[in-house]
Parts: C-alpha cells; structure tokens; sequence
C-alpha cells in the first residue's frame, strides 16, 4: 500500500521528477501518450501509464517535462492514512473536511442518465476527486502553489 502525500507525490515518487527518473523507479510504462492541450497552443504534456499499478503520471512541456500530475484509479493507495477507494462521496467529504477543515467544492460533470459524473475540488491538497455513480474512482493529485497560484512549490 503506497501513501498519497500531498503536494509531494506518491510514495517515493515526487513531483518534479523527471520522465527518466520515474522509468527508474517504476520500470517501463504500459503507454505513453504525448499530447497538445489545445490545438495550436503549444502546451504539451506526456502521460506515462502503469495500468496495472493503476497510475498515470502527466509531465507538462511549460515545466521542463518535470512530474506534475499523479491520478490514481483504483484501489492499493492511502490518502490521510484511509483506502479512500469505492467510498461514497459523502463520506470522503467528511474525511476530507475532518482532517483539513476546508469545505471542498463539487460540480457535476454529468453527461449521461446512465451514469452520474461528480468532482470535488480541494485546493489545500492540490487534488481532484472523481466520483462515478457516487464512488470514489480517481484522484488526480498535483503539485501544490504559492499565494499567486502559478508558482509551483517542487517538493525537497
């Protein structure tokens, strides 16, 4: 069981971490997808997948390709001490709310009847929290900001 810290990584991996660093670590990725955020605007980004590890680490062109973003899909991870995976949403609302006394945001992404989409935003830990029918099935965890939210804090 690997240990989710905020705004420094994911076990031993860190952000900042270079796209070799991580091949190191973790050993060759299952993919790897290169590509431009919007077309004709220049940001890129690479995404290595571990799909049995059930992790994607995303490395942004405008930060030297340097780990930015780890989402995390399925269970084997802790965040705060808890296997937060396939909780209801109330429930790691509580969790979260309990643990760091901010309220976290949630909007509906909802596209179809068939199956409800929701996101809880928490900006004190840097991550997205998505909810598919209710149940915790991804956390996106990114690098933390200073005060003018474009400075990224790279862990030590």
């Amino acid at each position: 069981m690997m240990d989710i810290k905020p705004g420094i990584g994911l076990g031993d991996i860190k952000y900042g971490i270079t796209i070799e660093e991580l091949i190191q670590l973790l050993g060759k990725p299952d993919q790897i997808d290169e590509e431009e955020c919007f077309e004709g605007s220049g940001e890129w980004t690479r995404d290595l997948l571990y799909f049995s590890r059930g992790l994607n680490f995303t490395f942004d062109k405008a930060d030297d390709y340097r780990l930015g973003v780890i989402t995390v899909l399925g269970s084997g991870y802790r965040l705060l001490g808890k296997e937060l995976f396939g909780l209801p949403k109330d429930a790691v609302k509580r969790l979260l709310a309990k643990a760091t006394s901010e309220i976290s945001k949630i909007e509906d992404w909802t596209w179809t009847e068939e199956d409800s989409l929701e996101c809880l935003d928490h900006d004190g830990l840097g991550m997205l929290f998505w909810f598919h029918s209710g149940y915790l099935s991804e956390i996106q965890c990114g690098c933390l900001f200073e005060a003018d939210n474009e400075t990224v804090i790279w862990p030590a």
